[in-house]
């Protein structure tokens, strides 16, 4: 089944599009047009995605695309008419079930290993209490490091057909106000003050991030605002990268300063890192601003661990599977030159409702 689950998966993405109900696919296309990251000419096209057949669901396919062609997207998702909601997150699809009831005995294990082809990483299922309907909640565990996971609520069909990982959110709301206040409810790391917050999510071994989180750091700092540190290492592909990051969060969580301290040094050290060095830097760090103690007690109590897991949870919470990435009031900003940028002082450069006249 592993097999036929992730094939399929790439099948319905790629079926030729179908009827579906008009204002259904209205009010999708304006909500993804918020969800997906920030993209001049964005387009954004739904049609019904008819192979996924889930009694209470309808299944729609969601097309984007714009002026950048590597930010083109496709997206599967669910509409619950009846709670006027909206799944968000990944889909997986076999049309090789037919009348096979869903067997936790039998089908965890082949779910786990789909989930391992997908994300590269040791992942195990655990079955939530109860059904939303045709659908089984369930909680999926990602392996981030030893003895450290991230984990991510889904649901498998009762037909053990369709898995799908991430969550159902009001149709009502915008994607943009969601992903604000999800942000505000645990804040980064925040060396400076400023007027405004951007929030970025940086993996220490991601090249791009060490060239890109100084350059909107400036940016941001010459507007009147401060940038938001978030972690986000790619263990898939970086293998000291949550070890940076989890020094860097014992640090963090010290003070802000020395987080600071320990970015400035090892993003010119990088490309020679590993993750021995990594954790060396951080007890240096430490040690030169004479809180060792405090800084090996942040490690040992597992503190900084689970403030990293805590930002890789909001990450997929989010959506996100690279870095660098930037949130403005919501937005989602990629790491490309100047986008963020740009973006940003369009914001900044907008007439206010008071500017307008228009009661505050």
């Amino acid at each position: 089944m592993r097999n036929a689950l992730i094939l399929a998966a790439f099948l319905a993405l790629t079926r030729a599009p179908l009827r579906a109900d008009q204002a259904s696919r209205d009010h999708l296309s304006r909500y993804f047009s918020s969800w997906f990251s920030v993209c001049p000419g964005t387009k954004v096209s739904v049609a019904e995605a008819a192979e996924i057949a889930i009694p209470g669901y309808e299944a729609y396919r969601v097309q984007r695309q714009c002026d950048s062609k590597n930010r083109n997207e496709l997206s599967i998702t669910l509409l619950d008419r009846g709670r006027d909601e909206v799944f968000v997150g990944e889909v997986l699809h076999s049309e090789a079930r037919h009348d096979q009831p869903f067997s936790a005995t039998e089908d965890i294990a082949v779910l786990e290993a789909a989930l391992r082809d997908v994300y590269g990483l040791p992942s195990s299922i655990l079955l939530g209490e109860g059904t939303r309907g045709a659908l089984i909640p369930l909680r999926v565990s990602i392996r981030q490091a030893e003895k450290a996971s991230a984990s991510l609520p889904g649901f498998v069909s009762q037909d053990g057909a369709t898995l799908l990982l991430g969550e159902f959110r009001p149709f009502g709301f915008d994607p943009g106000a969601w992903r604000d206040r999800l942000l505000s409810e645990s804040p980064g790391v925040r060396p400076q003050k400023g007027s405004f917050i951007v929030t970025a999510f940086i993996d220490f071994q991601c090249e791009r991030c060490r060239r890109r989180t100084p350059q909107l750091r400036d940016f941001v700092w010459t507007h009147g605002g401060a940038l938001e540190i978030r972690f986000l290492p790619l263990v898939k592909v970086h293998d000291w990268a949550f070890a940076a990051a989890e020094s860097a969060a014992a640090l963090a969580l010290i003070s802000p300063a020395l987080y600071a301290r320990y970015e400035e040094t090892l993003f010119p050290k990088a490309p020679t890192m590993t993750e021995k060095g990594a954790r060396e830097l951080g007890a240096d760090v430490a040690e030169a601003a004479g809180v060792r103690d405090a800084y090996e007690t942040e490690l040992s109590s597992g503190r900084a661990s689970a403030r990293v897991l805590r930002d890789v949870e909001l990450a997929l919470k989010l959506g996100l599977n690279s870095t660098p990435v930037f949130f403005y009031r919501g937005a989602l900003l990629m790491g490309e030159p100047r986008l963020a940028e740009d973006y940003i002082q369009s914001k900044l450069n907008a007439p206010t409702a008071s500017d307008k006249g228009a009661p505050r």
